[in-house]
């Protein structure tokens, strides 16, 4: 199911951000754009420059027609037993923006399992990635 509204959706990804996520956002040109998000409190800080909000919500909105998509990496406080790294979660969406709003919607854990372990030129099977958890 769609989700319309930008707010709604900055909203989502930050929710997800306990302290450090990674959002890797690629436009309907297939040009990637990569952003640091960093909680402090109740604040989300989007990268290390003044602007990279205001240029996320432009491509969000101006480059996502016919669609885009976007892959968020949060990392938790949590720490794998086996590799002592922290357990990462990985959320994937698909953005189709207009100009004017966003619609979004959210890909299933087993799409998102599948995405981010299948080669995408053979369809072959990938190592597992350790600490990772699908959303």
């Amino acid at each position: 199911m769609s989700i319309t509204g930008m707010s709604s959706f900055l909203q989502e990804l930050e929710s997800y951000c306990f302290s450090v996520a990674i959002v890797t956002f690629l436009d309907s040109n297939r040009e990637p754009m990569v952003i640091t998000l960093t909680r402090q409190g109740q604040q989300v800080t989007y990268g290390d420059d003044w602007g990279i909000k205001e240029l996320f919500i432009s491509k969000l909105l101006w480059d996502c027609n016919p669609s885009g998509s976007l892959i968020l990496r949060s990392f938790t406080q949590e720490i794998d037993e086996f590799t002592q790294l922290p357990i990462k979660e990985l959320r994937g969406y698909i953005l189709q923006g207009d100009g004017d709003d966003l619609a979004f919607e959210k890909l299933s854990p087993k799409a998102m399992f599948a995405c981010h372990n299948t080669d995408a030129q053979t369809d072959e099977p990938l190592a597992l990635e350790q600490s990772v958890r699908y959303c």
